[in-house]
Parts: C-alpha cells; sequence; structure tokens
C-alpha cells in the first residue's frame, strides 16, 4: 500500500524547513554531501564505505562522522547494501550549491549580442550582476516595465554556472532557452523552482492604461507597457512569477498552425521574433466572468482566442 500524500500544508509546514536549515549548518554535513556527490555516477550510481567515507571526510573519530550520517539520514542521505548515496533531496541541495546561487556574484560588463531589440530593431548588450541577465538596447530607451532602467528591454534571473565557459552569445541563447522552459512550466501551473503547484492568483487589468507606444514607455496609471499581467504564486515555495497576456497564446497549436499556414515558424523563444507580440491585440470582453479575447492580426488575416479567468482557451475564432 503507498503511503499518503502529504496535503499543502504538510509540504509547506516551516517547522520542517528549519529542521532542514539545521542540518546543513554544520560544516562537517556539507563535507559529507559534497563528498557523496564527487563519487556519485549518474548513470550506475554509486555508493561509498563508512571507511572510505571518514577517510575522504577527513574526521578521524567514527562516532562523530555516524553522528552527522545519523542526522542526514532520511533526508538527504540514504544507506544501502553498498553504503552511503545522496537522495535526490541531496543532489538537489549540492547542484544548487553549484549552480554559483549560494557562492558566486560574478559580474559581466555589457557586450554586444547577435539579437535585435524588438521594440526598435537597435543593437542591444547583454549584462551580468547579481544573479541577474540584463539586455539594454544602445538605440533607444525603452523601459516597459517601471522597475527596469531605461533602455532595459528584457531582465530575468540566471544561474552564475551558466557562464561559465561560454562566450556572450552562447549565454545569451542558453539563457533564451532556460527562460522559455521556466516560463512554459509557470503557464503549465508547475513552479520551475520546487515543482509545486504554481497556480493563478490574479489577472489585473490597468483601468485606464496609457502607454507611450511611440517611445515604448510604461504606463504611469499601473507600471507596465501591457495592458493586462497575470500572476502565479507557488502554493509551496511562494516563488512568484508576473507576465503579459500576450505570452499565452504562443503556446497554443492553433496560433502555431495560423503562423505556418503564413509561412512561419513561429517560435516566440526566439528573441526575433518577439516583436509578433507587440502586434496582438487584447480586448475586455466581461469582467464576471473574466473574458478576455487576444487577437492575432497576420496578413489580412486573423485569428483570435478567448481566454477564463485560468487563461485556458475557450474559444478560437478564425476571422477575429
Amino acid at each position: 500500500m503507498d503511503p499518503p500524500i502529504p496535503s499543502q500544508a504538510e509540504r509547506s509546514d516551516p517547522s520542517t524547513a528549519n529542521e532542514a536549515f539545521k542540518l546543513l549548518s554544520d560544516e562537517t554535513r556539507l563535507e559529507i554531501l559534497q563528498v557523496l556527490w564527487e563519487a556519485h555516477d549518474p548513470v550506475d550510481g554509486t555508493s561509498i564505505r563508512f571507511a572510505e567515507l571518514r577517510e575522504r571526510v577527513g574526521v578521524e573519530d567514527p562516532g562523530r562522522l555516524n553522528y552527522h550520517l545519523n542526522k542526514l539520514m532520511d533526508t538527504f542521505v540514504r544507506r544501502t547494501e553498498d553504503g552511503y548515496e545522496l537522495m535526490d533531496s541531496g543532489k538537489r541541495i549540492v547542484r544548487m550549491l553549484l549552480s554559483g546561487t549560494a557562492i558566486d556574484d560574478p559580474e559581466i560588463e555589457p557586450v554586444a549580442v547577435d539579437i535585435s531589440c524588438w521594440y526598435c530593431g537597435g543593437q542591444p548588450e547583454w549584462s551580468y550582476w547579481e544573479g541577474w541577465r540584463y539586455l539594454e538596447c544602445t538605440n533607444c530607451e525603452a523601459r516597459c516595465v517601471e522597475s527596469f532602467p531605461p533602455g532595459v528591454i528584457s531582465k530575468t534571473e540566471f544561474p552564475p554556472s551558466g557562464l561559465r565557459g561560454r562566450t556572450p552569445n552562447e549565454i545569451n541563447e542558453a539563457d533564451r532557452i532556460w527562460g522559455t522552459h521556466r516560463r512554459a512550466s509557470v503557464m503549465d501551473g508547475v513552479c520551475p523552482e520546487c515543482a509545486g503547484e504554481m497556480p493563478i492568483t490574479s489577472v489585473d487589468i490597468c483601468e485606464d492604461h496609457q502607454p507611450d507606444w511611440n517611445e515604448y514607455q510604461f504606463c504611469e496609471n499601473c507600471g507596465s507597457i501591457f495592458w493586462m499581467l497575470v500572476s502565479h504564486v507557488c502554493e509551496g515555495c511562494k516563488y512568484r512569477w508576473r507576465m503579459p497576456t500576450l505570452f499565452y497564446p504562443s503556446r497554443h497549436p492553433a496560433v502555431v498552425a495560423f503562423y505556418y499556414e503564413h509561412g512561419i515558424e513561429f517560435d516566440l523563444a526566439t528573441y526575433e521574433q518577439r516583436a509578433y507580440l507587440l502586434d496582438f491585440e487584447e480586448e475586455l470582453l466581461s469582467e464576471d466572468p473574466l473574458r478576455i479575447r487576444i487577437s492575432i492580426p497576420l496578413e489580412g488575416d486573423v485569428l483570435g482566442l478567448t481566454y477564463d479567468d485560468r487563461m485556458e482557451v475557450v474559444d478560437v475564432n478564425r476571422g477575429g
């Protein structure tokens, strides 16, 4: 009989998280995790005998090592017939440390990359600091979000480990792919940080939306160039993601087929096609129940999709 699945409250219990933090507060335990990680073979799996583990960790007293192992057991480490090995939770902890999120603070000065600004077509520069990737146009001062500095057309989190061994263009491409998959996960309601449930918590619609589209400046009433913004919040780790409703049609098969019929292999993941979003037209059909229509004009043809409050398509209409 399978064990019961813990409730959301049990999974999010602060006492459980506090215990995990305490377990990792000791240097010897972190060393144990590191040694087990170094021995880990992702294909065959590798366990370490107690004596070898004690030698590699550098603990002379067997009782001391056994004490720390017992603290990690059933949370980050498990014992097999062949010795000790990391549980998946232990692997995630080490991967987080290796990603550089917790230990590195690299900075990269602005450098030109091989893409065009989707607002003006100018030349963007890529830079990195404090764990964030910035794309800044050198030709315009677009400010689509109030929190962005002038000219910054995109800003996303990116782990420092993604910088290693790559040129600026390769980093930018890796960032594009990484961000695309994370955004898709959010739209599917799965947290990209912890895989928890990540439902839509709000669809915010500016009541008096007045952005300056000529200069690509945000609306002072809502702080965004976009009229409608969707927020997802993870019920487990509280990770929040906010994006325009205009992103949601990009993954619908009717939209992909629509572009394909017009000779375009549509892929919003590419920076070159990001400008298509600026042609999408939004219409608020009703507030209760919420119904939003997003129309996609192309070469005299129009595809319309109607969404509900969960950003699920309830109607597809060719011709608007």
